[in-house]
């Protein structure tokens, strides 16, 4: 008896996507995937690169459709707080003041990131680029500048 490849997360086509460069050393990126079963779900990535070695660690965190209502409204929730609760002015001026200095102080290469061909052969932005946020709409083949 033989039984079908399973698909791994990775295989399965991106419907949207969306990421940003931070000021520090993360990229950050959001992902909607469809599922083998049709159910989509959410892969929030974080990309940093490693100082010793240049290489870009990821940490992701996938949520799955049932849990979008409770998890959205989590993150609204806390978005709610740091609105109402900002950081003070001097601490704020002093953080700007620190991503203000040069971008290689500290050590980190310069070299761009290694690109790998996405598995469903669509164009995909690499973590760790710096370049402005992307959004990919469901069946659009390009990429295009997100809304700000």
């Amino acid at each position: 008896m033989q039984t079908a490849p399973v698909k791994k997360p990775a295989d399965h086509p991106v419907l949207f996507q969306t990421y940003f460069k931070s000021k520090g050393p993360r990229t950050y990126a959001a992902q909607v995937k469809r599922a083998g079963n049709d159910n989509h779900y959410l892969v929030l990535t974080e990309g940093k690169r490693e100082k010793d070695s240049d290489e870009v660690r990821k940490t992701r965190l996938f949520i799955y459709s049932e849990d979008f209502p409770d998890f959205f409204k989590m993150i609204k929730a806390a978005a709610e707080w740091v609105k109402a609760n900002p950081l003070p002015a001097d601490y704020r001026q002093k953080r700007e003041r620190f991503w203000a200095k040069p971008a290689n102080v500290g050590g980190g290469s310069a070299k761009p990131a290694a690109k790998a061909a996405p598995p469903n052969g669509k164009a995909v932005p690499a973590m760790g680029k710096a370049t402005p946020p992307m959004v990919k709409a469901a069946g659009a083949g390009k990429l295009a500048p997100a809304a700000r």
